[in-house]
């Protein structure tokens, strides 16, 4: 299951990011501060990590955080089992509101 893009939007300190991956091997590189565990921390909660108030950018309403990838074809039957829409890629989102509260989404679907 490789990751094909990630967008952020007041998320902890970045306003707005977006990023698309290409096919292959990515690392993620630069200077202390960079953001790279910022992606990683938006990664992991895109894919259920708990979710906290914190995490809101100061002076928004809510975070949200999207997260594509490809789609094996070994998870279209569970997808399917559990009412999710399959497709060749996989939408996972996730919004955090100033409260703490997150709500979470595949495919357009509750999850």
């Amino acid at each position: 299951m490789a990751l094909r893009r990630i967008e952020l939007r007041d998320f902890v300190i970045v306003e707005r990011l977006s990023l698309e991956l290409q096919p292959g091997f990515t690392a993620l590189t630069g200077e202390t501060g960079a953001g790279k565990s910022i992606l990683i921390d938006a990664l992991q909660l895109a894919l259920g990590a708990r979710a906290e108030a914190s995490l809101v950018r100061e002076g928004a309403e809510r975070a949200d955080i999207a997260a594509e990838f490809d789609t094996p074809a070994g998870l279209h039957p569970w997808l399917e089992e559990a009412g999710v829409d399959s497709t060749e890629t996989t939408l996972v989102r996730r919004s955090i509101d100033r409260q703490g509260r997150s709500r979470a989404w595949i495919n357009g679907s509750a999850a």
